[in-house]
């Protein structure tokens, strides 16, 4: 019951980092633009950056609680999907503080004077911002393969739900296919819908009724 109650905080808090993730207006913006944008919202991308820390801390609390219940009945996969998670919250941590540093980077910038930081110094900036995309995506694709080793938990345990196996199975592959090919298509927005949605009725039919006759999870 208690796992299942930790990956339902682990899905929500995603969807609250999703919620408050800083973002451009437009990710066809020159290098000015970028800059200027994130020079007016610093607090926001603040705040996103406390969001994903919390996202990292909360799923890696979760992991032994999920291989304790499934390392007898999943073996090797149970700690597969263990692995995934610690990169996903790797992943997010990094990202967490790539975005800190990027803010404090851009504060002091600010204090000085914006229009007065020459090129290399925008440049340096927008690097680290590249940086949290890039763990941005790394997480996130790890995510995604969370979600396909979550749903081959079917194969081991038949009262895992068919619903939640069919989300899991399309919705990760589609959420690493379009991190990196085109993280801005909606369609990524409809894989990470269909992750959370999934993992939601996995981890609750596990605190109501368990996934075997002896399941305690």
């Amino acid at each position: 019951m208690f796992t299942g109650l930790l990956l339902i905080l682990v899905a929500f808090s995603y969807v609250a980092s999703l919620l408050l993730d800083f973002k451009f207006v437009s990710p066809y913006a020159t290098l000015q633009e970028d800059l200027v944008y994130l020079s007016e919202h610093t607090q926001t991308q603040m705040i996103s950056s406390y969001a994903w820390l919390a996202t990292a801390v909360i799923t890696l609390i979760a992991i032994p609680f999920y291989i304790i219940v499934f390392r007898k009945s999943l073996k090797v996969l149970s700690y597969l999907n263990g692995l995934f998670m610690v990169a996903a919250s790797a992943g997010f941590l990094m990202m967490a503080r790539m975005g800190m540093d990027l803010q404090q980077d851009m504060v002091v910038i600010l204090g000085e004077g914006f229009e007065q930081a020459g090129d290399q110094v925008k440049l340096s900036l927008l690097d680290q911002f590249r940086q949290e995309q890039f763990y941005r995506r790394l997480g996130s694709s790890c995510v995604g393969l969370f979600a396909i080793g979550l749903s081959l938990t079917r194969l081991r345990h038949r009262r895992f739900p068919l619903l939640s196996m069919i989300l899991l199975l399309v919705s990760g592959p589609a959420l690493i296919f379009f991190n990196w090919y085109d993280p801005d298509h909606l369609a990524r927005t409809g894989a990470m819908a269909g992750i959370i949605v999934g993992v939601v009725i996995f981890s609750v039919r596990l605190i109501n009724k368990g996934l075997s006759v002896n399941s305690k999870g």
